[in-house]
């Protein structure tokens, strides 16, 4: 989701002009799996083919979870002032064809019609039945396997097709996990694969998404948002009715105080627990500019910065008839201290810190960027499919007493307010075997390079995580030797890296902010050397 989040505020580093893509639409089944099914509908993708060279591979390039907008293919196909996007980079160096795939269900590419407003498929479970892993992966490899593209005679697409040409598969986040299973599920149709930052332990609770942000906040800063949750959840849980109503007129004043994100709450009263949850975990959940996709710096600077100097002036004399402003108004000019709000003031005063800096973080990223960055279409989707297959929800750990986010913020209630309420008709559970039976981060794939953000909140369910961010994972061992063609790493190596202080998805594009593209220039490079000796070994006829 942060390659996406990134594209839509900044141009990436410009080097060059260069045409623009070629548009194309392939009509696939939607349904793969059932031969008297014969309904179609046309997925798009996008191509260059300006550098390619009989003989050069296909790079596909998936978008995963959202869709593609024309300036987006313009910009990562190179068309117009081209930039650094490391699967262009990698297209040009080996001479072959660089694709940008949309995948079913988002963008352009609807195999069903949908509610404009809502985004959600008029046919309900009809449609949504078709979005899920197998029917996704496999809209892929008949791409692949029925190449055409505009402007090519069929003797020329057939060339193009697996096995006949090395096809490549590249992706980030969700996509990076499809780039990576393509080699379990696939390996006679994709020769290759680059997965990049790719959560591939599914679980339906992921708790340790929020260990590397606690671990990389400031000590005072992660002590004062936990003492501030756990003041909150004991207030809920155990409070006096009066203080369970101040505690209720504090956050129904930090809801409005959000210009983007409090519509239906009239009362204090209105407030269900896990609405409670959802404001306390704006920082981490809720913010355009979050952790996971900007790092420290940009995602959470100034939040703790504006909790560490509030000053608990009047926060004495906040009543259940106090104006907003004892809320929502502060100097934060006090000396922020290594111990922190809670161990100077007291936890209550902590809880009201936080509240200050949350709303006037969610005052920013209004100011910063008052649009909504996906369609409601792709919104839709994404719920579905996190709903139905791909659980991961970023929720509160019960084995630990020291939570970014409130006990209220649980799988259940994720389940009950997000996917129920959207979506009657979703399974009780998210089916996380579906992923899972590809191996999880044990799994063991050839000719695949894996990149991860040192840093990245999901990197905790990602094939490189350490025991100091997942007490859980493997903590298999990356080397950046090229294991043989077809050939996985030795042991339990992992072929590839992870970048320090790199959050997540870094590593195909310049840093936004800096401008820099070291990180992506080192993932090129590093992936280049790999396919230097992957494919002098390619046949034509797969992996």
């Amino acid at each position: 989701m942060s390659l996406i989040l990134i594209s839509l505020l900044f141009l990436r580093l410009t080097s060059c002009v260069l045409p623009g893509p070629i548009a194309g639409i392939i009509n696939i089944p939607i349904d793969h799996f059932d031969p008297s099914d014969t309904r179609t509908y046309g997925n798009r993708y996008w191509m260059n083919d300006t550098y390619y060279q009989k003989g050069g591979p296909v790079f596909l390039y998936d978008n995963g979870e959202a869709g593609i907008a024309d300036s987006q293919a313009t910009q990562d196909t190179g068309g117009g002032s081209a930039s650094y996007f490391a699967p262009l980079e990698l297209a040009i160096k080996y001479h072959g064809i660089l694709i940008l795939w949309e995948h079913r269900f988002y963008g352009g590419s609807l195999p069903f019609e949908i509610n404009e407003t809502t985004g959600l498929a008029l046919a309900g479970y009809d449609a949504y039945k078709y979005l899920n892993n197998e029917q996704a992966m496999e809209d892929v490899v008949y791409l692949a396997t029925h190449f055409q593209p505009p402007g090519y005679s069929k003797k020329e697409g057939a060339a193009l097709s697996s096995p006949l040409t090395p096809w490549i598969w590249i992706g980030g986040s969700y996509a990076g996990t499809r780039a990576a299973r393509s080699r379990i599920r696939n390996p006679d149709v994709f020769f290759a694969s680059w997965s990049s930052s790719g959560p591939l332990q599914n679980v339906v609770a992921d708790w340790t998404y929020y260990n590397p942000i606690a671990q990389t906040m400031p000590a005072n800063c992660s002590a004062d948002v936990q003492a501030a949750i756990a003041y909150a959840d004991h207030i809920i849980t155990d409070g006096s009715a009066d203080e369970v109503a101040l505690l209720r007129r504090a956050l129904f004043i930090a809801n409005n105080a959000n210009p983007k994100d409090n519509a239906g709450i009239s009362t204090p009263e209105d407030l269900s627990y896990w609405r409670i949850a959802s404001i306390l975990a704006y920082p981490f959940q809720g913010s355009f500019f979050n952790f996971q996709t900007f790092g420290y710096a940009l995602g959470l600077s100034t939040f703790c910065r504006q909790l560490e100097t509030w000053t608990p002036f009047n926060s004495s004399s906040f009543n259940l008839t106090s104006p907003p402003s004892v809320i929502t108004n502060n100097t934060d000019d006090s000396p922020a201290t290594a111990a922190g709000i809670a161990a100077t003031h007291g936890p209550q005063n902590a809880f009201y810190a936080l509240l200050y800096a949350i709303i006037q973080k969610g005052i920013t990223d209004y100011q910063m960027f008052p649009g909504n960055p996906r369609a409601p279409a792709d919104t839709a989707a994404w719920f579905w499919q996190l709903c139905s297959e791909f659980g991961e929800f970023q929720v509160s750990s019960p084995h630990n007493a020291h939570n970014l986010v409130s006990r209220f913020y649980s799988a259940s209630a994720t389940e009950t307010n997000m996917c129920y309420s959207m979506f009657p008709y979703v399974p009780a559970r998210p089916n996380i075997e579906a992923f899972l039976k590809y191996g999880g981060w044990d799994m063991k794939p050839s000719n695949v390079m894996f990149t991860n953000g040192g840093i990245d909140p999901i990197g905790t369910i990602g094939i490189q995580a350490t025991t100091e961010q997942n007490p859980q994972a493997p903590n298999r061992p990356s080397t950046t030797d090229v294991p043989r063609c077809g050939v996985p790493p030795r042991g339990n190596q992992v072929y590839g890296q992870v970048w320090p202080g790199q959050v997540h998805g870094s590593d195909f594009s310049p840093n936004p902010f800096t401008m820099s593209a070291a990180v992506a220039e080192a993932a090129v490079a590093l992936f280049g050397k790999a396919l230097d000796v992957w494919l002098p070994c390619f046949e034509g006829k797969g992996g």
